[in-house]
């Protein structure tokens, strides 16, 4: 028996137009490619100040004067910072082992787990998408970086504002990068109208920056990698 379209009873006429599948991956895929891990390919990431994503991995897990003098994070302690979906709240002294600094780097906008202790956290999700045409579409990428406000002028030098660094880390790392299979990173307003970044506060004791990035997104019919 042939098989039956998935959009029976009807016919799709036109094709190539933009679905959006896979995109409900992109802010895991995107904070993945921030923690910057060894790999199958034998890539392992040198512990360098002048790469961003060295910067950003010691001024999340450092909360202390001089972050950028302490040696980098190893690939477990950074993995220990992504929010686990199927661990949520970190309840037992063994979670809490596993977690040492708490979870700090969210692939989403809202969770269900208060801090732990005062750190630094990272939200990655999807703004506004606006299409552009029926096969191109403009997905707005929202980040926001909150720091317990007794800690956002504690690194103890020049550089007073934790959540502006770790916002200049994530704009050095992603502008003009081209992900394959999303698209490239944008912070130009050309290409999205609400690219940019402001300041933000919440409504307890954490202040920091809100950066806006966005990426083009062409359909393919090749799943994301």
């Amino acid at each position: 028996m042939a098989e039956v379209s998935k959009f029976w009873p009807y016919e799709k006429v036109q094709t190539g137009y933009v679905t959006m599948v896979g995109a409900e991956e992109i802010p895991l895929r995107i904070l993945t490619y921030l923690l910057d891990l060894p790999d199958r390919t034998g890539y392992l990431p040198a512990d360098d100040n002048r790469r961003p994503r060295v910067r950003l991995a010691k001024y999340l897990w450092y909360d202390g004067g001089h972050p950028l003098a302490q040696p980098l994070p190893t690939p477990e302690e950074k993995r220990s910072m992504l929010f686990d979906g199927n661990e949520p709240v970190l309840n037992t002294e063994e979670e809490k082992a596993c977690h040492p600094k708490g979870y700090r780097l969210y692939p989403q906008k809202y969770w269900g787990q208060s801090q732990l202790v005062a750190g630094t956290t990272v939200k990655c999700y999807l703004g506004r998408i606006i299409p552009v045409s029926p096969y191109v579409v403009s997905i707005g990428l929202v980040f926001e970086i909150l720091v317990n406000s007794n800690q956002e002028n504690t690194t103890k030098t020049t550089a007073y504002s934790r959540a502006y660094n770790i916002e200049q880390c994530i704009l050095e790392a992603m502008h003009g990068v081209n992900f394959t299979g999303i698209g490239v990173a944008d912070f130009s307003r050309q290409a999205h109208i609400d690219n940019g970044s402001s300041p933000i506060v919440d409504e307890g004791t954490n202040v920091g920056r809100r950066l806006k990035l966005s990426l083009t997104w062409a359909e393919s019919e090749e799943d994301l990698p």
